[in-house]
């Protein structure tokens, strides 16, 4: 079974972390000697603390740098209207 020392840091994947979980994006930002830092992309975004040992139920996918380019895009034009200067 995977574990979160399986995915790499600056990587975006989905994943299941538990059988029948819904699917997560998921971006490792930082790895200690026993830990992982997961930066989890959903409506709004969290950073939780992760075992290296730790399962994952299911990696699905890494994305590719084309599908991280689109998916960021996807936010940027949202960003943008946000902090629109008059």
């Amino acid at each position: 079974m995977p574990v979160f020392n399986d995915l790499s840091i600056e990587k975006k994947y989905l994943i299941n972390e538990y059988d029948g979980d819904n699917v997560l994006l998921v971006e490792p930002i930082m790895k200690t000697e026993s830990c992982v830092l997961i930066l989890i992309h959903e409506d709004v975004e969290s950073i939780v603390w992760k075992k290296l040992s730790d399962n994952i139920f299911e990696i699905i996918e890494e994305l590719s740098e084309e599908k991280v380019e689109e998916y960021d895009l996807l936010f940027e034009e949202d960003e943008d209207d946000d902090f629109e200067i008059e």
